[in-house]
């Protein structure tokens, strides 16, 4: 969501929210290698402006995708919550295959943002950790086999990455087949 108003009149902590909304916006849409003056020109300012409120394109990259991974953590820690932890678990994990199908900057940032960032790598800790946790409940539950783990969601997760071309019937499709692979 931009801020309204010129430029010049925004704060810092303004100018930065609106970096931040516009690039989560664009590189979701089309990927990590929308060059800079195209962001630039949506926000209406001079390359320049984008470094001095987020640091450089990594950076940038890099603070979106520790979002996302924050995201995911309280996607997964939520279904704690829950009556059903199967349900839950199924509807996280085809939550979370939307997310995969629909995000570009995911697509193609995922992992090489964690190999510069910290912020990343810890973000992404606590995804897979909530993950864990979800898995270990439903198992607690009765609800998955003795061999099934957190490990076989990150491979789907992973893989539809990769492969978010194949479309979102496809792409629940394999979901199914490897909770179904997954359950008690």
């Amino acid at each position: 969501m931009a801020i309204p108003g010129p430029w010049a009149t925004l704060t810092s902590d303004q100018k930065r929210s609106r970096v931040l909304d516009v690039a989560d916006e664009l590189f979701a849409r089309d990927g990590v290698d929308v060059p800079m003056p195209v962001l630039a020109d949506r926000l209406g300012v001079g390359v320049g402006s984008i470094y001095r409120q987020v640091g450089s394109k990594d950076d940038l990259i890099a603070h979106l995708v520790a979002a996302r991974a924050r995201a995911l953590r309280e996607r997964f820690l939520a279904t704690l919550d829950e009556p059903d932890p199967w349900e839950a678990l199924v509807e996280a994990t085809h939550a979370t295959v939307d997310d995969c199908l629909r995000d570009a900057l995911s697509q193609t940032a995922w992992d090489e943002a964690a190999l510069v960032s910290e912020e990343v790598r810890d973000a992404r800790q606590g995804a897979t950790d909530a993950l864990a946790a979800m898995v270990e409940r439903a198992r607690a539950a009765g609800a998955l086999r003795d061999d099934a783990g957190h490990e076989d969601l990150r491979l789907v997760f992973c893989a539809l990455r990769e492969l978010a071309g194949i479309g979102p019937r496809a792409a629940h499709r394999l979901a199914d087949l490897v909770l179904r692979g997954m359950e008690a």
